[in-house]
């Protein structure tokens, strides 16, 4: 008796590890056949709603071409998960279509065992099935272009610069300046990642300096580039790389900064500047302001990656302290698709960054602001529509 009491308490802690440790994880192994006439040397792509996918970044998970002129590649994924995909060459403009150009619904999958495989047929392509549509401008308002602004530090990239209503007959005025990362997408529908999905920042700007909300701004788009993951993560991770921002933040504080101060009438203060972005340029923007508090004294974090490099982001808030910041911080609860156990990475991630500033010595309704806005999801409408409340709060 006491033999099998011994070998049921020992199989009953067994069981309580298993169900402690969550869902066991699995290899999912996909395979896809490729079209006649895709092009020789590409690299597929799957696309889709988890981070390990990008997120719906046009790129994602790297496919192997093998000899048989399939491609494969394998996920690591919890037991349970249910995502969603597309294939892609390595952006929209070439994302799988069904034959004839039609539109193809979103390919989804769970995964069911230790060892899953996927095949996916590719039918045909975006760009060999249809005319790509102009792209209709949509800026509004005085905007500046420098092209190919060059930098000591990192890649070339344009930057444009949107004046408030009144600035060349206010001679005398000096203005605060709002500084945005992803700048393809903050103005101008025609060049944005997604075509005509932009933030409208040029149009919310004016309306709340008409309507009196905030004070007249600059406000500064800084373009990405082919090196994004690297410029906006101070850290690499062991599944995207990155972990390049100090040169970066070089660009920012030593070069960019000092030319728009010299170029236009700022004011020169922590105090007057703002840094704004969006996923990993939520993350940037943080260690702007983190590190740099001498230049950036404004922070918005807009539904932040707060799971790159292990909550990295998180860490280094407790390490830093507390700096003489105001923070704005949100998530959407549409941003990512709950895994088996219930996890939501994005919102989880969001809140533990919160309850660090908040722990650090931050005030909410103070010098911090968090908002967890229902059903938003990750994309430029989303932010665009919250961008009101978002200026607001960091232009006070």
């Amino acid at each position: 008796m006491e033999r099998f009491s011994g070998t049921y308490q020992l199989l009953s802690v067994c069981l309580l590890g298993m169900a402690l440790a969550g869902p066991a994880a699995a290899s999912v192994t996909f395979v896809v056949e490729a079209p006649a006439g895709t092009p020789a040397g590409s690299t597929l792509w799957l696309s889709g709603d988890l981070p390990a996918l990008g997120n719906w970044n046009g790129a994602g998970l790297a496919l192997q071409a093998r000899a048989d002129g399939r491609h494969v590649g394998t996920l690591e994924l919890p037991v349970g998960t249910a995502f969603q995909f597309k294939v892609t060459r390595g952006s929209w403009d070439t994302v799988e279509k069904v034959a004839g150009g039609a539109e193809r619904a979103n390919r989804q999958g769970t995964v069911q065992g230790a060892a899953d495989t996927m095949a996916v047929v590719v039918e045909a392509w975006r760009d060999q099935t249809e005319s790509k549509p102009a792209r209709t401008p949509s800026r509004t308002g005085d905007i500046r272009d420098h092209v190919a602004f060059p930098s000591k530090h990192v890649l070339a990239r344009d930057v444009w610069v949107w004046l408030p209503p009144g600035y060349d007959k206010a001679t005398k005025q000096r203005y605060p300046v709002v500084y945005f990362h992803d700048g393809q997408n903050v103005f101008d529908g025609a060049t944005s990642f997604l075509p005509g999905l932009e933030w409208g920042a040029d149009e919310t700007a004016d309306r709340l300096i008409r309507e009196k909300r905030i004070a007249p701004c600059i406000v500064v788009a800084i373009a990405n580039t082919s090196q994004r993951r690297e410029d906006y993560t101070y850290e690499t991770d062991a599944r995207y790389g990155g972990g390049k921002s100090t040169a970066y933040m070089r660009f920012l504080t030593e070069e960019l900064v000092p030319f728009i101060d010299s170029s236009y009438r700022t004011v020169k203060s922590p105090g007057a500047r703002t840094v704004i972005g969006s996923s990993l340029g939520g993350l940037i923007s943080l260690d702007l302001g983190l590190l740099h508090p001498d230049v950036f004294g404004r922070v918005g974090s807009v539904s932040p990656a707060v799971w790159w490099s292990g909550n990295a982001i998180v860490k280094r808030v407790a390490e830093q302290g507390k700096k003489p910041l105001r923070v704005w911080v949100d998530i959407g609860t549409a941003e990512s698709t709950p895994t088996a156990d219930g996890h939501r990475e994005w919102l989880e991630g969001a809140d533990a960054l919160t309850a660090a500033l908040e722990k650090a010595g931050w005030q909410r309704g103070k010098d911090l602001r968090y908002e967890v806005v229902e059903g938003a999801k990750h994309n430029e409408p989303a932010w665009a529509a919250r961008l009101d409340r978002i200026l607001e709060f960091l232009q006070k």
